[in-house]
């Protein structure tokens, strides 16, 4: 009886998916299940992935998460290394005095400005 039913029910999903679609109106945007004067028959396929697409995407993604598991257990580790050890702290580098010069610019020499006490 469970399997006539289940049966029945996949037939009647199959029959719904496989009905036609037309777009009406002046400008197309009306959807309907009957034909209509204006109107275009549309194809609809049934994009949603199977059973086995479903299993592939969810080992990949099983794989990932394992790989970023992995790379954050590596990067603690690196941190906790770090922290350790006190001579392994590196001083960050001065700022520049100049800002780098471009080399396609040739170099121009500034105007100084007079000051206003010695014109007068």
């Amino acid at each position: 009886m469970r399997a006539a039913l289940a049966l029945a029910l996949l037939a009647l999903a199959g029959a719904a998916a496989a009905q036609p679609i037309w777009r009406c109106g002046p400008d197309g945007r009306t959807l309907q299940d009957r034909p209509c004067s204006d109107g275009t028959k549309l194809a609809v396929t049934d994009d949603r992935p199977d059973a086995e697409e479903t299993a592939a995407a969810r080992e990949v993604a099983r794989r990932e998460a394992a790989l970023a598991e992995s790379l954050r257990a590596e990067r603690h580790a690196r941190e906790r290394q770090a922290q350790a050890a006190p001579g392994a702290f590196v001083e960050p580098k001065p700022a520049l005095a100049e800002p780098a010069r471009r080399k396609d610019k040739p170099e121009t020499k500034k105007k100084k400005k007079k000051s206003a006490k010695k014109q007068r």
